[in-house]
């Protein structure tokens, strides 16, 4: 009997280190080299220049006399603003970038990735490009790196828009699936050549309300843009670094805000935009039904014109 019991359990052992070859095997993933994913992602705009070892990918586009500073968020890349375009570039010179860990920008070679480092580097930017007052918005982890630059710098961010920004510390929510792991220190050198693309759609579905917009294109962007070299030891190194110790400071800032927020926001609580409007002395506030973490994708128009609104810019002349 015990004999039989060994065998079964053998056969069980057996069957679960094949399945779980078959997984390692259809989820391995080597980096793409940078001059393949540059070829790829790079538009007919896009620039770069060398900070602290990176080489820097931004775009500057439209024809107004005014500069906005756009700041994606984390897994993004400058692409995620693709869709306000239309609505801002008859007022404004846009401003997109790549920060380091993301997109084409890469790897910060000292592998340092906390909120001093990308306050140094947004300033390092900002004065590279010679941009002395302009606007600032940010989504997510972009509207963190964007408040965080209004409040050391107040004389240069004339309003500043925060759409689902993070910043406040995370009490008892549940994280995407792909973030969690993210923050696995264990998984983590793992995840950086096992990666599921299956996972990076999942977060994404999370991101979005409306799973239609989650389409293979959007999926096939921010996998592959993951896959950049370096980008995936670069995402767990920034999420192990950032962490939200200096919410508190958020009072201080004096820059006009804007607050856009979708109510079905997964990533970062919807509890976090009134806090926002409460503790930013000069703040409006919009918030939308039934829309998640990412309005400028997801209703590109109508986030946009609030947008201009608040800017005092109108949003016909834009269309």
């Amino acid at each position: 009997m015990l004999k039989r019991i060994l065998k079964i359990l053998g056969v069980i052992l057996l069957l679960l280190v094949v399945a779980l070859a078959v997984v390692v095997f259809m989820n391995y993933h080597e980096d793409i080299e940078y001059s393949h994913i540059k070829e790829k992602y790079s538009l007919e705009q896009s620039h770069f220049i060398e900070i602290k070892g990176m080489p820097v990918h931004y775009t500057i586009q439209g024809k107004g006399e005014k500069d906005i500073v756009l700041i994606h968020g984390t897994g993004g890349s400058l692409h995620d603003w693709n869709q306000w375009l239309p609505y801002l570039e008859n007022d404004f010179r846009i401003i997109r970038l790549d920060l380091p860990g993301f997109g084409l920008t890469g790897p910060n070679p000292k592998n340092r990735y906390d909120r001093i480092f990308y306050q140094v580097f947004m300033e390092s930017f900002i004065d590279r490009l010679n941009l002395n007052h302009f606007h600032m918005a940010g989504n997510s982890f972009g509207g963190f790196v964007a408040w965080n630059y209004a409040l050391e710098n107040p004389a240069k961010v004339d309003r500043l828009v925060l759409l689902n920004s993070s910043g406040y510390p995370r009490v008892g929510q549940k994280l995407p699936l792909g973030f969690r792991l993210a923050k696995n220190e264990t998984l983590a050198p793992w995840l950086e050549k096992i990666t599921p693309r299956s996972l990076v759609k999942k977060t994404l579905l999370a991101a979005y309300e409306d799973d239609t917009q989650v389409d293979e294109i959007l999926v096939d962007r921010f996998f592959e843009l993951l896959l950049r070299e370096g980008n995936r030891k670069a995402m767990f190194g920034k999420m192990s670094q950032i962490n939200s110790d200096n919410w508190s400071s958020i009072k201080k800032i004096r820059a006009p805000t804007l607050i856009i927020w979708g109510d079905k926001d997964e990533v970062v609580p919807v509890e976090h935009a009134y806090r926002f409007h409460k503790d930013i002395p000069k703040s409006e506030f919009v918030l939308y039904e039934n829309i998640g973490h990412m309005p400028m994708e997801e209703i590109p128009e109508r986030s946009a014109k609030d947008m201009l609104e608040f800017l005092d810019v109108g949003v016909a002349e834009n269309q």
